[in-house]
């Protein structure tokens, strides 16, 4: 049998082994086994198990994966396996609190990663991720997550790399080679424009006309196409009425022809049942089914609601066209192969030694430190380790870490507390509690700012509960609250009420105070800043946030952290991402105060509070000599940084391009560019880019990509040359 035949291409493969199947078999594949655990539960009473599509992981033991692949592989008519599918978008998302399995590493959460600039950090990430799963026989993840979002009051704006299409692009590029270099499957996703919906709440509508979406939501998926990834997963929402998962414009036009995608795509979680029962678009589900699979989603995941008994009939009596099925059949068998699975679908058991290696810990806790943003210092950072005294530390989030969406707990994991007292030693740190994510007492607060007033130093550690697993269980393990994650939207991004309190109490002292915000979203605390001497942001912490926060705090790295999304000044602010049309803040730019009202707005600005890009650090860098010369068609551009201070940094380069005219308005700016720099004190380097004509594109009325030809602005910090392009 020809299919059996390893020497021969996954395509010619496949197409053999899809002519043999009949058609119970074939829309088998195109359906989920919804857990592991339970998968194995009834393997082990029946004896038997069919083949489908794959399963959520839920992670059953090694020995379980391999006799549920061992029985497929060689007790099935065909010996077809399946895929193992699981989480992994800062570290696999496995059941860490088992002593007797090796652990598995926590990263920090993508906005933070974002904000180290660090395309290496996450490919390293990535395929140590790899290495975790392909050892627990998990081939395919639901990563990279490169949503574009632009409202912050969106509980998922953590789980991305931020508001920028070219960075999340880059982002998600390393994250798909480093993954799939470990022979597993990545899955981008949400396809497309999930990071808009109306109101910030999850899976609402999307209002993006088709040039914004290519402008902006399609370049990253684009890029993560071009670099092979193997599967994408449609977004829940709707976009001009139509929902994704229904699309055929979106996911068969666009994604397929034009983007030339070729693997295989995966239905969110409940998103085709969704069509009928949610967004109303279909009868039943039947039809809700039938509109998936004619809009080319190959798998329905993970209840069999649209992809049903009735779908089959349907397509057995000849009232539903088998070519649906067959196309997608064949691309799923396609995979497996590729995937190597009908070779080895087996854990990689040899992997297990390599698990939580001192260099994945190391590499937690390198982009710990590079993605933790300086935002306010009085000049109290670095502290001096011997001046500072005794430090209280006070607020839930010291020692009920910040994890973000899709992790779980790690027994490895050092919290803010943890790591201020290996840093200090036990009798020089004293910490009370203050408040829980949203409630609090007035014996919390008490004994809180009594610690407060014994202590020479305060350490002020507020933000949002999001610890274990996001959307997957619905609650935060530790404290019975989320207010950060999956379908955690807010309507207001001021303090909490319980640490609204907590902070004036302790802000009320006047001790020198360091706020820690640990949060997965901007937070609009203009006038609360005013009250401290420093502020230190992270997008969610990974398992070495405690020793990461402690080496910035006391001055071993300086802070090289940047901005990947922009900080509103209020909610009334929203939407104000930096890559904006040239209209959108206003023709009067008279912009006004409670003292002199004005005009756009008339009692403010529109400007962000922090811009994207925006980071503090306790070095001085200069940026100088930019140049940028065009020849056939590139522009090479070189620049020099050198660093007066007496920190070393690693610091990141950003490069922006900004059309002067353009038949299509242009943006302001645009991000084209970036690269990470380390400067030990006193030197200085030169930095060079090369852009193409890639970067000097627009979408044109017919709405196809076009060159833009004139002038063209370069930007690097404040440094501007302008080129005829």
């Amino acid at each position: 049998m020809k299919y059996k035949d390893k020497n021969l291409s996954p395509e010619e493969r496949a197409k053999d082994l899809l002519s043999r199947m009949t058609l119970d078999e074939k829309f088998d594949q195109i359906c989920f086994h919804f857990r592991a655990d339970d998968l194995y539960e009834e393997f082990k009473e029946k004896g038997e198990v069919s083949s489908r599509y794959g399963t959520f992981f839920f992670p059953p033991s090694p020995d379980a994966v391999d006799e549920i692949q061992e029985y497929l592989l060689n007790k099935t008519r065909l010996g077809i396996p399946i895929i193992f599918n699981w989480e992994g978008i800062h570290g696999l998302m496995n059941k860490q609190d088992c002593s007797n399995e090796p652990q598995c590493m926590a990263y920090p959460q993508c906005l933070g990663i974002a904000s180290s600039f660090n395309r290496e950090y996450v490919y390293q990430m990535a395929k140590n991720i790899g290495k975790e799963s392909a050892a627990y026989g998990i081939r395919q993840l639901y990563a990279p997550n490169i949503d574009i979002p632009r409202d912050p009051r969106w509980g998922r704006v953590q789980e991305n790399y931020g508001e920028d299409p070219y960075l999340a692009g880059e982002m998600g590029v390393a994250y798909v080679t480093g993954l799939q270099s470990e022979g597993v499957a990545a899955t981008a996703k949400h396809y497309i424009g999930y990071g808009v919906g109306e109101r910030g709440i999850n899976i609402a509508p999307a209002h993006l006309g088709e040039r914004e979406v290519r402008e902006v939501m399609l370049e990253p998926f684009k890029k993560c196409v071009d670099a092979g990834v193997m599967s994408v997963m449609p977004a829940y929402n709707e976009l001009d009425g139509v929902p994704l998962h229904a699309s055929k414009r979106y996911m068969c036009d666009i994604l397929r022809d034009e983007l030339g995608f070729q693997g295989v795509t995966v239905s969110d979680y409940g998103a085709i049942n969704m069509l009928h029962d949610f967004q109303c678009v279909a009868k039943d589900y039947l039809e809700a089914g039938k509109m998936g699979l004619e809009a080319g989603v190959d798998v329905e995941a993970p209840m069999m609601m649209g992809y049903c008994d009735a779908l089959k009939e349907q397509i057995r009596n000849g009232e539903f066209d088998e070519k649906y099925l067959d196309e997608s059949v064949l691309r799923i068998l396609t995979l497996k192969f590729r995937l190597g699975l009908f070779e080895n679908p087996y854990c990689k058991r040899e992997l297990f030694k390599e698990l939580h290696s001192s260099d994945m810990v190391k590499l937690a806790r390198e982009m710990e430190e590079d993605g933790i943003v300086l935002l306010e210092n009085d000049g109290i950072l670095p502290l001096d380790e011997k001046k500072a005294g005794k430090v209280a530390v006070i607020g839930n989030n010291a020692v009920n870490t910040f994890r973000g969406d899709y992790t779980t707990g790690s027994r490895h994991n050092v919290n803010f507390l943890q790591g201020i007292k290996n840093r200090l030693g036990e009798d020089r740190v004293e910490y009370a509690q203050g408040c829980a994510p949203v409630h609090t007492t007035d014996e919390l607060i008490a004994e809180a700012v009594e610690t407060a007033k014994r202590c020479d130093t305060v350490l002020l550690v507020l933000g949002a509960s999001s610890t274990v697993g996001g959307g997957i269980p619905g609650q935060d393990a530790t404290t019975g609250v989320v207010t950060d994650g999956e379908g955690y939207d807010v309507h207001d991004l001021n303090l909490l009420p319980s640490q609204r309190r907590l902070f004036d109490a302790v802000t009320s002292l006047g001790k020198p105070t360091v706020l820690v915000f640990y949060s997965g979203r901007p937070y609009t605390l203009m006038e609360d800043v005013k009250k401290v001497n420093a502020l230190l942001w992270d997008f969610g912490a990974g398992e070495q946030t405690g020793n990461a926060m402690a080496s910035l705090i006391f001055g071993d790295k300086t802070p090289s952290g940047k901005l990947a999304v922009s900080f509103p000044q209020t909610v009334g602010h929203i939407p104000c991402y930096y890559n904006h049309k040239p209209s959108s803040k206003g023709i009067y730019n008279k912009r006004g105060t409670i003292e002199q009202p004005g005009r756009d707005y008339v009692l403010s600005s529109p400007e962000p509070w922090y811009p994207f890009g925006y980071g503090l650090s306790y070095t001085k860098l200069e940026y100088s000599n930019l140049t940028a010369n065009v020849c056939d068609g590139k522009v090479a551009v070189s620049l020099e940084v050198e660093n007066k201070g007496k920190y070393d940094i690693n610091e990141s380069v950003l490069l922006y391009v900004r059309t002067v005219y353009c038949p299509v308005t242009p943006f302001v700016k645009k991000l084209r560019a970036f690269d990470k720099v380390f400067l030990k004190s006193g030197e200085k380097k030169k930095v060079e880019f090369t852009l193409t004509e890639e970067d000097f594109t627009y979408i044109d009325f017919d709405l196809t990509t076009a060159v833009s030809h004139g002038k063209q602005i370069i930007m690097v910090e404040d440094m501007e040359v302008e080129i005829e392009y």
